[in-house]
């Protein structure tokens, strides 16, 4: 870890980030699309399924299977 720079630390801060900030953005819009189907528990189960299937689609974009 003594090799890793100052400009590597950030750019793995900005790449966790902005899945966080993206898992969660999908995960808002499932629950939003769910929501006019299943009423109010289908957008809180679709905010935390979104966020799960967007984190893994991103994971396997990122790294593969």
């Amino acid at each position: 870890m003594a090799d890793r720079t100052v400009v590597d630390l950030i750019e793995d801060w900005q790449t966790g980030f902005f899945v966080v900030v993206g898992s969660a953005v999908v995960g808002v819009l499932v629950g939003l699309a769910l929501r006019s189907v299943a009423g109010p528990p289908g957008f809180v189960l679709g905010i935390v399924g979104g966020a799960i299937l967007g984190f893994l689609a991103y994971s396997y974009v990122r790294y593969g299977r």
